[in-house]
């Protein structure tokens, strides 16, 4: 089902109203249209629905929907390494350590975070607030229990850290005594200052520009001065002169003004001392011109969705290969979300091509209009 721009205007009005969420319009229509369609509404009757006090909990399902909360214990290494090698010493000899774990989806990363740290700073007090505007992802994170596979990505020398059986894996609780949670989203006012920490992944991908700033500059204000602060591997803040960039592991991460002690490096090969040293330097990066994206086993819509967001906000990208071939099942309300990519995806000057030989996949193609351009 296709909406137009001012409906989609208005339900992602009604979003940012209640979540703060301040999406691309293609991931707005691609949810709004899935629940339009299983609730048998017009467009115009669950805007209006949405709209009132009676459409509250449909209005929390909608949220739910769009919300991007892909999360995995001891997920992107390159952070996790230069977290250990290059903030946590940099942290030794403080007596407490304040970490602010923000946009924590369902709990995986402050608990990797607070499993770095309890080992890493015996000696030290730590506290992780974990804030996420999702209920029902923080309901999952508080119970610090995890599906079998979630081990999967633990490197063996962190497993100690989490008991893990042929039914669950479970933080070990005191390392989930490490973590707080709270409801809360990024768009409002915060009074959360003075971390030494602040992890704040694939979330600023989401936002549009004027949002994005605002939550920008909320982060930088609860970094302490000489305090760290983590985003995604698509977004960046080099231009922000409150910040210093530092990269290391492949990975880049903020340090608040001029740091309190030396940051501890490796060699010069694999960091360059001239990137540790102020002023505000920017990072050359090249841009890869191609990205593939496999879908595997049942991709879902949300996780599609969130995948071609990330990648399509890549800046320099001229080709983004989807390879469908691996996916065993593909959901219809897919088709919406891969049609509006392409439709993105022109707009931002980026071929977006559909890859597909088995004969069922490219059925769906044809099936659903999306066998355009598809090789």
């Amino acid at each position: 089902m296709a909406l137009g721009p001012d409906m989609i205007e208005a339900i992602a009005e009604r979003l940012a109203v209640r979540a703060g969420f301040e999406l691309p319009a293609w991931i707005v229509e691609a949810r709004a249209a899935s629940r339009i369609a299983a609730l048998a509404l017009t467009p115009e009757d669950y805007l209006a629905l949405i709209g009132s006090p009676r459409g509250s909990a449909e209005l929390d399902t909608l949220i739910e929907a769009v919300r991007v909360g892909e999360s995995r214990l001891f997920r992107h290494r390159s952070q996790i390494a230069a977290l250990t090698e290059h903030v946590v010493p940099a942290l030794r000899g403080k007596r407490a350590v304040r970490v602010w774990s923000a946009g924590c989806s369902t709990g995986e990363e402050p608990y990797t975070i607070a499993a770095v740290l309890q080992r890493s700073l015996p000696n030290c007090t730590i506290s992780i607030l974990a804030t996420d505007v999702s209920a029902s992802a923080l309901g999952i994170a508080k119970t610090a229990v995890y599906a079998p596979s979630a081990i999967k990505d633990v490197p063996e020398a962190w497993r100690e850290a989490f008991d893990a059986d042929a039914d669950a894996v479970r933080v070990r609780p005191e390392i989930a005594a490490l973590v707080r949670f709270e409801r809360a989203n990024l768009v409002d006012s915060t009074n959360i200052r003075g971390c030494d920490l602040v992890w704040c992944r694939n979330v600023l991908i989401y936002f549009t520009d004027d949002a994005r700033q605002r939550v920008i500059e909320r982060l930088v204000a609860a970094t302490a001065p000489g305090g760290f602060l983590f985003v995604g591997y698509s977004e960046t803040l080099r231009d922000v002169p409150e910040l210093h960039a530092v990269r290391a592991h492949e990975a880049v991460y903020y340090v608040r003004g001029r740091p309190s002690r030396p940051i501890p490096h490796r060699p010069v090969k694999e960091i360059e001392r001239s990137e540790l040293t102020p002023p505000p330097m920017r990072i050359p990066r090249e841009p890869p011109p191609e990205d593939v994206l496999a879908l595997h086993g049942h991709p879902t819509a949300r996780d599609v969705t969130a995948a071609l967001t990330a990648r399509l906000a890549i800046a320099g990208l001229s080709r983004l290969v989807v390879d469908l071939d691996a996916a065993d099942f593909l959901e219809d309300d897919l088709a919406l979300v891969l049609r509006r990519a392409r439709a993105a995806a022109r707009a931002a000057h980026v071929e977006l091509v559909l890859n597909a030989t088995r004969p069922g996949t490219k059925r769906w193609l044809v099936r659903h209009a999306l066998d355009e351009d598809t090789p």
